[in-house]
């Protein structure tokens, strides 16, 4: 009799594990209904906060990869840990090879090897940027010049 309340209501989740976080994992099991239909299993995550809009590194990437079905096992404490560290070594190694390659780039734009990029000015949207023009003192607009009634096609001034 349980079972089938069970099936109306709906399927017991399992605990499978939590992070370091807080964030609850559950796994809620392959099964059959009442009428002999198959549903899938499922993996969920619940969060220690009220909301439930999660944001980049608000679960841990092995973690993620388990309640999208990745990876077939959920991950232990120990990997994570270790996958934090291979990550922050991974940065900090990033990070001193973008100083050197700076460092690199100043001596030879101080050696004169390598010319230095032309300065942008961003006018209008930010992705189309238009490089500054040499300056001119010749008017290249005829916009307060210009009378409508002294044109004519064909006629060049």
């Amino acid at each position: 009799m349980f079972n089938r309340i069970r099936a109306l209501i709906g399927p017991a989740k399992r605990f499978v594990g939590a992070d370091h976080l807080g964030n609850k994992y559950y796994e809620i099991p392959e099964r059959t209904t009442i009428l002999g239909t198959k549903r899938k299993g499922r993996r969920l995550a619940e969060s220690p906060t009220a909301t439930m809009d999660y944001e980049l590194g608000d679960i841990p990437l092995e973690w993620e990869a388990w309640i999208r079905g990745r990876r077939k096992d959920p991950p232990t404490d120990t990997e994570i840990r270790k996958n934090e560290k291979m990550m922050l070594l991974k940065q900090q190694r990033g990070k001193e090879a973008e100083e050197k390659d700076m460092q690199r780039q100043q001596q030879e734009y101080d050696e004169g090897l390598v010319a230095r990029p032309a300065p942008k000015v961003h006018t209008g949207h930010a992705s189309s940027p238009s490089y500054e023009k040499p300056d001119t003192n010749q008017e290249s607009s005829t916009g307060g010049t210009f009378q409508p009634s002294a044109w004519m096609p064909g006629k060049k001034s």
